[in-house]
C-alpha cells in the first residue's frame, strides 16, 4: 500500500500561503518542507477473533518523509522517530502552535525519516480479541497532561518544575495551544510488555524493509523502544537517541516508588551477557544514593558479583537527553548509569541546562525553543558520519 506525494512548486507555494493565513491558530505559523510521502504497514499476522473469523493483529504505520526540491537527500542515516503513550506520528509534524517540527526540521537537513504509530495507536489498528488485560483502553486526563507536561510549574510536583517556562500559551484547558494538543491524544493499552514486544517485532521488520543503519529515536514511553530494537537489529543501528526515556530502572519515581522494568529498562526480555533467564534472580540490584537534592537515588546492578553487560548495545553510541525543569530531571542520570554499567560506555547524558537551553519540559519537541534542541541533536547525529 504506497500514496506518494510529488508536490509541484505552485502546490508548495500555494499550501504555504495557506498555512501563514490560518486564522484558527492565531499564533505563529511556519510551512511545513516539501517532500515525499509514502506510507505502510510492517509486522503483524492474522489470528483468530474468537467468533469463527480471522482479522490481522500487531500491524504497524509507518510513514516515509523523503527530502524534495532544492533540499537534497544527504545524510547518510534515516531517523526512525517513535512517539510516547497517548501520542501518535503527529508529535513529530507541525507543532501545536502551528510552528514547524522535528520531521520538517530534519527533512530540511537532508535526512529521510519514518515516522510509527506504535501498534494499537493511532493509524495502527485497535486489536480485536487481544490477550487477556489489554483491550480496554486507557487515557490520559487534561489534568493530567497539565500536571506533568504542559503547566508543571503551576503544580509543583517535583523541585525543577518551577524552571518551566517554554511552553507555548498557558498549558491549560481553554487555551488554544493546549486544546489543539490534547485533542491529538489517543487512548494506548497499559500492558507494558505487550506493546513493547509487538513494536519490536514490527519495528524489526521496519528496519528489515530499510535494509541500511539508521538512527533510533524515542521519546519517553517510546524512549525504550530504540534500546528494543537495537538490541535484535543491532547490525541495522547506528545510533541511539533517547528523548527522557521512561525510567528509572528497576521501579518508579516521583509519582510512585512501585516496581518496574524488570530487565532494568524494558519490561521484555533483552540480551545480556552473561544470560538473564530470570531477572527477578540473575540481575543483582543495589540502591545507591540520590545524586544531589532534588534527585532520586538510583536501583543499578551490584557491584558484586559484576554487572551483566548489554552485548548488542555496548558498541553503539546512545544519547539521553533530559530537560531542565521535567520530572525526568529528577532520575535520567540513573538511566545513563545503567547502561554504562552495563557496559555501554559510548552513552552521553545531554543535560539541556548545562548546555545553556533552559525552561523545557517533557515535550520539549513542541517548545518555543524546540529548533535549539533539535539542532544539538542534528550536531550529534553529524559526529557518526
Amino acid at each position: 500500500m504506497l500514496l506518494a506525494l510529488r508536490p509541484s512548486a505552485f502546490l508548495i507555494a500555494a499550501l504555504a500561503g495557506l498555512t501563514s493565513a490560518n486564522p484558527q491558530l492565531n499564533t505563529v505559523t511556519a510551512d511545513e518542507v516539501a517532500h515525499i510521502r509514502d506510507f505502510f504497514y510492517t509486522g503483524g499476522q492474522y489470528v483468530d477473533d474468537g467468533n469463527g473469523g480471522h482479522v490481522f493483529s500487531d500491524q504497524m504505520y509507518v510513514e516515509h518523509l523523503h527530502p524534495v526540491g532544492s533540499v537534497v537527500l544527504k545524510q547518510k542515516y534515516p531517523i526512525v522517530m517513535m512517539h510516547g503513550q497517548a501520542q501518535t506520528g503527529t508529535n513529530w509534524l507541525n507543532k501545536p502552535d502551528g510552528g514547524r517540527g522535528w520531521a520538517s526540521l530534519f527533512l530540511s537537513q537532508g535526512y529521510e525519516v519514518y515516522i510509527i504509530d506504535q501498534t494499537f495507536r493511532g493509524r495502527s489498528a485497535w486489536k480485536p480479541g487481544a490477550p487477556s488485560g489489554t483491550t480496554k483502553p486507557s487515557t490520559y486526563s487534561a489534568e493530567i497532561i497539565q500536571q506533568r507536561f504542559t503547566a508543571p510549574e503551576k503544580y509543583m510536583l517535583w523541585p525543577q518544575a518551577a524552571n518551566h517556562t517554554q511552553w507555548p500559551g498557558t498549558g491549560v484547558m481553554g487555551d488554544p495551544i493546549f486544546d489543539t494538543f490534547y485533542s491529538s491524544n489517543v487512548q494506548f493499552i497499559s500492558n507494558a510488555t505487550y506493546q513493547q514486544s509487538t513494536v519490536q517485532a514490527a519495528g524489526a521488520a521496519l528496519m528489515d524493509r530499510i535494509g541500511t543503519e539508521v538512527i533510533l529515536m524515542g521519546h519517553s514511553q517510546g524512549g525504550l523502544l530504540p534500546i528494543l530494537l537495537a538490541d535484535v537489529r543491532p547490525h541495522l543501528t547506528k545510533g541511539l537517541i533517547l528523548l527522557e526515556p521512561t525510567g528509572p530502572p528497576f521501579r518508579e519515581a516521583v509519582f510512585n516508588k512501585a516496581s518496574a522494568r524488570p530487565y532494568g529498562l524494558t519490561d521484555t526480555p533483552i540480551m545480556f551477557d552473561p544470560e538473564v533467564r530470570d531477572p527477578a534472580v540473575d540481575l543483582v540490584k543495589q540502591t545507591y544514593p540520590a545524586q544531589g537534592s532534588g534527585t532520586a537515588e538510583c536501583i543499578l546492578q551490584a557491584e558484586t558479583p559484576a554487572p551483566k553487560q548489554l552485548v548488542n548495545l555496548a558498541s553503539k553510541p546512545i544519547l539521553v537527553l533530559t530537560t531542565e525543569a521535567s520530572y525526568h530531571a529528577v532520575y535520567d542520570y540513573c538511566t545513563v548509569e545503567f547502561l554504562r554499567q552495563a557496559g555501554c560506555s559510548k552513552t552521553e547524558h545531554l543535560e539541556l541546562a548545562k548546555v545553556g537551553v533552559r525552561g523545557n519540559g517533557h515535550l520539549v519537541f513542541m517548545e518555543r525553543n524546540s529548533d535549539q534542541v533539535q539542532m544539538l541533536l542534528h550536531k550529534w547525529i553529524s559526529k557518526l558520519c
